[in-house]
């Protein structure tokens, strides 16, 4: 049987779902694959734009050598001195590459890094992550001028502090959860999604500086595998947030779990010049005695705080079953 006598045939039974089942693997195969190798594109330009750096450091008596390497450089590797200029904008804006995001791309940072000043910057950024903005999207949001309006607005409130501020300050006693939908009788499970579903929120209601990474990130001790519920980045504190979400009391066993993400993480994943993970442990009450002694000597490196939620009234509950009947 011929392929043109098969396609004008009636489709088999669950064709096409497997079509469009494939179709969706591809599409976020290549998806991923893209971005992989834009990431490898920025690690790469962070890292050339760097070696310039410190090579015109060196001679820095030499007010024309910067200008000269890059003519030499672009005609050497291949490149146009405006990518290098760009390169070496990159690297100065960001010198530390762990505050580099991996959600965006190269050419979302070209146009980051023109920004007018580091408060802008932080703003678009996490504005790019949090409503997954294209390059295109980006630039015209830059050009309506969506930070001064938000300023304006005091819907953003953003703090570039002059120096490295303490964990103490970052942190709350107490997160408002009530942006979500939860419904009554609700599992820590439901809680979490909830959380992810309005990210961006969430991340509000933490605090400034706070970036999207991971959740369930997973931790590998004694061949055991372990999951960190949410996994942040803190611009201002340069180190990872571990987030805990625990719909019930605070208990002991809650700081030693979290001790161990946060040993695992020192020992794994700190970069050079990032400060030692901290760790959030949001449970749904708290007693502070329990609290003091459960942390100890921890109180710097591990937070507690509760969370509060709003839900629906018993009142409210029949309203809206009369209403069902109604109907």
């Amino acid at each position: 049987m011929s392929k043109k006598s098969i396609l004008k045939k009636e489709k088999l039974e669950g064709y096409e779902q497997l079509l469009n089942d494939i179709k969706s693997i591809l599409q976020t195969g290549l998806s991923k694959a893209y971005k992989a190798v834009d990431n490898i594109k920025v690690q790469t330009y962070w890292q050339i734009g760097g070696r310039i750096v410190r090579e015109e450091l060196q001679h820095k008596e030499r007010a024309d050598y910067g200008k000269k390497i890059i003519i030499l450089l672009a005609l050497e590797v291949g490149m146009d001195e405006q990518t290098l200029r760009h390169m070496i904008k990159f690297y100065r804006t960001y010198p530390i590459f762990s505050a580099v995001r991996r959600e965006l791309s190269w050419t979302h940072y070209k146009t980051l890094i023109y920004t007018r000043n580091r408060e802008e910057m932080l703003f678009y950024e996490t504005q790019s992550i949090i409503n997954s903005w294209s390059t295109r999207e980006l630039e015209k949001r830059i050009r309506n001028k969506e930070y001064k309006k938000a300023r304006k607005k005091e819907e953003i409130i953003i703090r570039v502090p002059k120096q490295l501020p303490s964990p103490e300050e970052v942190f709350k006693d107490s997160y408002d959860f009530k942006f979500l939908d939860l419904k009554k009788g609700y599992k820590e499970e439901d809680l979490k999604n909830e959380l992810i579903n309005k990210l961006g929120k969430f991340l509000q209601e933490l605090g400034s500086d706070f970036f999207i990474g991971r959740r369930e990130v997973p931790i590998l001790i004694d061949g055991n595998y372990d999951k960190v519920d949410l996994e942040l980045f803190h611009s201002g504190l340069l180190c990872y947030i571990l987030v805990e979400i625990k719909t019930e009391k605070f208990k002991h066993s809650h700081v030693s779990q979290m001790y161990s993400y946060l040993n695992w993480y020192k020992e794994n994943k700190l970069q050079e010049g990032q400060r030692n993970p901290v760790g959030l442990i949001i449970c749904k009450t708290k007693e502070e005695e329990t609290v003091h002694y459960a942390l100890g000597d921890l109180k710097k490196e591990i937070f507690v705080a509760e969370y509060k939620t709003k839900l629906p009234s018993e009142q409210e509950i029949k309203s809206k079953l009369i209403d069902v009947k109604k109907k």
